[in-house]
This record gives C-alpha cells, structure tokens and sequence, in this order.
C-alpha cells in the first residue's frame, strides 16, 4: 500500500525559534523539508543517523566536522551517522531544505 503526502498538507512543527520543519517518512527513512529564516540561530549537533541535505532554495554556510562549506540552491551534502554539523542562512533569503534520514529520526516523529 503506497503512503502518500504534500509538503503543502502535512503539518509545520516549529523546529526552534526561525526554523520550521515537516515530515514524511516511513518505517526505514524519512524526509523533512526545512525552513531555516535568515537570523536563525544555528545549532551545532550530532545523531547517529546518516542523513542527505539538499538545498531548494537560498544560500547557507554548513559546518561538517572540522569543514565550512558554502552551499546554494541545486547543493546536496552527505553527512554521515556522529558527525558534529549545523547550517546557518547566509543574506536576507530564507533557506528551504530537505533532508532525508535512514533509520528515521524518532524524535522528529509528532505525537498525537
């Protein structure tokens, strides 16, 4: 049986002050599309997912381990299970990104 979804219907949780986010996902991998505000704080973290991080739409710095990377729109980046990395808008553009996780990240899951 196919799951289906719309980034337009599925619910936007606030990820932390100036970042939306949204999910879709199964029982093996997931997909969030981010909303990252210019202004956002970013959060360096880790977890021990691998996750892909495709950027939609503006530019963002990405600090992968001990890397700084410069990233826009059409950019795709692997980051691999406990590596320390977060993404930060550079300018005034509002940055829309998906990422896609395997295995799925339970703590992004809404409870109901």
């Amino acid at each position: 049986m196919a799951l289906r979804g719309n980034w337009e219907n599925l619910e936007r949780v606030m990820a932390r002050e100036g970042v939306t986010r949204r999910v879709f996902g199964g029982n093996n991998s997931m997909m969030t599309l981010n909303e990252i505000m210019p202004g956002a704080v970013p959060a360096l973290h880790s977890h021990p997912h691998e996750q892909i991080s495709y950027i939609m739409k503006g530019k963002a710095e990405f600090v992968l381990g001990d890397e700084v990377l410069n990233l826009e729109e059409g950019d795709l980046l692997l980051i691999p299970p406990n590596v320390p990395h977060r993404l930060k808008v550079i300018g005034d553009e509002t940055v829309l990104n998906i990422d896609i996780f395997s295995p799925i990240r339970e703590d992004y899951l809404l409870k109901k």
